[in-house]
C-alpha cells in the first residue's frame, strides 16, 4: 500500500482557493490521500460550502477552530490530526496553490529514493507564481550580513532551472506555502512555535534541519491571495507589527546573529519597510511597536494587535 499523505490547508473566507487547490489534489490520483481543512474562524457561510465540500470528497476532514488562530496554531492542529490517523507524511500546503498531477508521488519517492532522513528532512520544489512559467520560491537564504530572507531563482523562467527527474537542491530554510515532512519529522522537533501566528514560522521551523527542493514545478502559488498581500503593496498594521516583532525573534533569538548583524538587521529592515510597504501612520506605529515588543523578547502571538 501507498504510503498515507496528509495534506493540511488552512482556510479563512478563501473558499473558492480552497476548492480549487482539494480538487488538484484530487486530481492526483493518489490512492492513500487525507485531506484536512482547518478553518481560521470563517463566516457560516463559508463553512456551510466546506461542510458541502467534506460530502463531496470522502477523503477531507473539516476542522473548524471557530475563530481565527493564526497559521501555526491551525497548522499544529491538522498536524495532531494527521498523526492520530497514522499519516506516514504530511504536506502542509497554503490553500492559494494548486499542485501538479504527479507532485505527491515524486514527493513520496524523493524520500525514498535519495535515502532522505525523515527525521529531519523537509522537501519542497520549485514553486511557481500563477502563471506557471515565472519562480516563485526555489528555497530560502538569508542575504548575507543583513540576514533577510531571500527566495532563490524568484521569476526567473521556469524552463531554465528545472531540471527531469529527482533532483535536489538545498536551502537555508523551508518555505510554510509547501512543506513536506514525515511523521518522524514531528516525532523529532515537534510541532511550529504558535507564538509566531504568522510569518518567519516557517524559517523558525525549519531552522537546521535538511530543507531540499525537487527542480521540477510541483506547486503554483496565487501569491498571498488568502493574507490580500502581494508582496508590493500597503502593510496592515497587524501584518507591519508581526513582521518586525516576529523577524527579531527569529534572527536575535532562534538564529543568534552576532551584534554587528543585529545593527544592520535593524537599519535595513527599517528601510526596506518604510520605504516600500508602510503607506500610513497606523502601520508605521505597528511596525515600531513590532520592533520594541521584539527586542523586548515579547512574544505573546499578536501583541494586542488586532488581525485584519
Amino acid at each position: 500500500m501507498a504510503p498515507k499523505v496528509a495534506v493540511i490547508l488552512i482556510n479563512r473566507n478563501g473558499f473558492g482557493l480552497t476548492e480549487a487547490c482539494v480538487k488538484s489534489l484530487v486530481e492526483t490520483g493518489y490512492p492513500n490521500l487525507v485531506i484536512i481543512i482547518v478553518d481560521n474562524g470563517s463566516n457560516q457561510t463559508e463553512i456551510e460550502k466546506l461542510t458541502n465540500l467534506a460530502k463531496e470528497y470522502p477523503n477531507i476532514i473539516l476542522h473548524p477552530m471557530g475563530y481565527n488562530a493564526g497559521f501555526t496554531k491551525a497548522n499544529n492542529a491538522g498536524i495532531k490530526m494527521a498523526l492520530d490517523r497514522t499519516a506516514d507524511y504530511i504536506w502542509i500546503l497554503n490553500n492559494d496553490t494548486e499542485v501538479r498531477k504527479d507532485a505527491i508521488d515524486l514527493l513520496v519517492r524523493a524520500f525514498d529514493e535519495h535515502k532522505l532522513d525523515k527525521r529531519n528532512t523537509i522537501l519542497s520544489s520549485i514553486i511557481t507564481f500563477a502563471d506557471g512559467k515565472r519562480i516563485w520560491c526555489n528555497g530560502l537564504n538569508d542575504l548575507p550580513i543583513v540576514n533577510f530572507p531571500k527566495s532563490a531563482h524568484k521569476n526567473k523562467p521556469v524552463d531554465k532551472v528545472a531540471r527531469a527527474g529527482l533532483v535536489l537542491k538545498p536551502a537555508s530554510y523551508g518555505v510554510g506555502c509547501s512543506m513536506f515532512f514525515a511523521r518522524e519529522f514531528v516525532e523529532q522537533h515537534g510541532l511550529m512555535n504558535e507564538e509566531y501566528f504568522i510569518y518567519f514560522d516557517d524559517l523558525d521551523y525549519s531552522l537546521g534541519c535538511n530543507n531540499l527542493f525537487i527542480q521540477q514545478p510541483l506547486v503554483i502559488h496565487k501569491v498571498s491571495a488568502t493574507s490580500g498581500f502581494k508582496g508590493s503593496e500597503r502593510y496592515t498594521p497587524f501584518q507591519a507589527y508581526l513582521f518586525a516583532k516576529n523577524g527579531i525573534h527569529f534572527y536575535f533569538r532562534r538564529k543568534k546573529i552576532p551584534w554587528y548583524e543585529k545593527i544592520v538587521y535593524l537599519g535595513f529592515t527599517v528601510w526596506v519597510f518604510f520605504l516600500l510597504y508602510i503607506r500610513d501612520l497606523r502601520a508605521a506605529k505597528a511596525f515600531l511597536q513590532g520592533i520594541l515588543d521584539g527586542m523586548r523578547g515579547k512574544m505573546s502571538a499578536t501583541g494586542g494587535v488586532i488581525p485584519q
